[in-house]
């Protein structure tokens, strides 16, 4: 990697890391801020979109889907059960183990949360392809993810 200290200046509006924490950054306060509107906190609606998408997942489950730690999972989901947003529930082979559920309640905020995404979705993708831009985050993804060792 050959570059000239003044150039480093000028690098960062170039460097995909950069970049993606950026667009990680304003995305993620436009959704924080349309969804707190609806009265969610901060992880919760990334949760009821997983759990929307698949009903009856372990914490463990959602914390890998939603890249959460299990500390994190553990006090959202605590919270969310006492907004009345999902239950718990015992799996049948296993009594240490529960799996998650959406309440009626948790559904019809998990819809809201997919418009709101949506909505943020589409000021993001003005004047792009969306289905390009999707291939190309998705293939950088694949790439770091092979180089990341968990």
């Amino acid at each position: 990697f050959d570059f000239k200290l003044n150039e480093v200046k000028n690098m960062l509006n170039h460097e995909i890391h950069f970049l993606l924490l950026k667009c990680f950054h304003y995305s993620h306060k436009l959704m924080t801020q349309k969804t707190s509107n609806i009265g969610l906190y901060p992880g919760q609606p990334k949760i009821l979109e997983c759990l929307y998408e698949k009903d009856g997942q372990t914490p463990k489950e959602i914390g890998q889907t939603c890249v959460l730690d299990k500390s994190t999972m553990t006090s959202l989901i605590q919270k969310m059960e006492t907004q009345q947003l999902i239950y718990r529930q015992n799996q049948l082979n296993d009594k240490r183990s529960v799996l998650i559920f959406l309440t009626e309640l948790g559904k019809e905020k998990a819809i809201e949360v997919k418009r709101i995404c949506y909505e943020v979705d589409q000021i993001a993708y003005q004047s792009l392809n969306q289905k390009e831009v999707n291939q190309i985050l998705n293939q950088v993804l694949d790439n770091l993810r092979e180089e990341y060792d968990e």
